[in-house]
């Protein structure tokens, strides 16, 4: 690992969390797009995850399925981003390469997908109010409208990427003890939402028996997702 790469993965960390944090404040500051996001969130969330039900089945897939689709760019994570921000230049100092990459990673796929998803939410938007009930039709049309097939493969890049990452970390030996043995001071460091990504992604990858495998089931059917979103004639969209 080089310096420049070190430096790098800090400034990017850096430059992501902030971007995700200012997004995070655009949502809590406005109480209609607060109420519309958190209801636009769990009607995304109820949509996708029926596109990977069959897999839920496979040993060691259902849990980290619902980490990398569950955890993203929810309002329950703002508190976890300011606890991140904040704890920045502890954080670049003290973490070692990998997972700094890690955590970086992660920082660009969460502010990515808040910038998409705030955008399809204000183009869901009739005056102040969701519809009710959301269509896929209505959501397909906010999608055409608020990003592209093209900005969501990116995405979904990220997020295999960060899968990759994460890979790295089961293969380290001993990484396991090391986070355990991080849990005390890094939560007195106050960067205790750090360690529970790293911990819990750690964990959840663990018990994956092939890694590459899920990752590219996971970005096939991303995709699969995003082509209908993008691409279906919309008389065959469900109304």
């Amino acid at each position: 690992m080089s310096r420049s790469s070190r430096k790098a993965a800090a400034t990017r960390f850096r430059r992501n969390i902030r971007r995700s944090n200012e997004l995070h404040a655009e949502y809590l500051e406005d109480e209609h797009l607060l109420k519309n996001y958190d209801g636009f969130t769990n009607w995304q969330l109820e949509y996708l995850l029926p596109f990977f039900s069959d897999l839920h089945v496979r040993e060691g897939y259902a849990e980290a399925i619902d980490f990398v689709i569950g955890d993203l760019a929810g309002i329950s994570i703002s508190g976890r981003d300011r606890d991140l921000e904040r704890a920045a230049p502890a954080i670049t100092t003290m973490l070692p390469f990998r997972p700094l990459e890690t955590i970086a990673t992660a920082a660009e796929m969460n502010a990515r997908i808040l910038e998409v998803n705030i955008r399809i939410c204000r183009q869901l938007q009739i005056g102040n109010d969701l519809p009710k009930p959301i269509t896929e039709t209505d959501y397909c049309i906010a999608c055409r409208k608020a990003s592209s097939f093209e900005e969501c493969v990116e995405i979904v890049h990220l997020v295999s990427g960060l899968g990759r990452t994460l890979k790295t970390l089961v293969k380290i030996p001993m990484i396991g003890i090391t986070l355990k043995a991080m849990r005390v001071p890094a939560y007195a460091a106050g960067f205790g939402a750090l360690q529970e990504f790293l911990e819990s992604g750690y964990l959840t990858f663990r018990q994956i028996p092939d890694i590459e495998h899920f990752l590219g089931e996971i970005e096939q059917r991303a995709i699969k997702i995003f082509e209908r979103i993008y691409a279906a004639p919309i008389e065959q969209l469900h109304v």
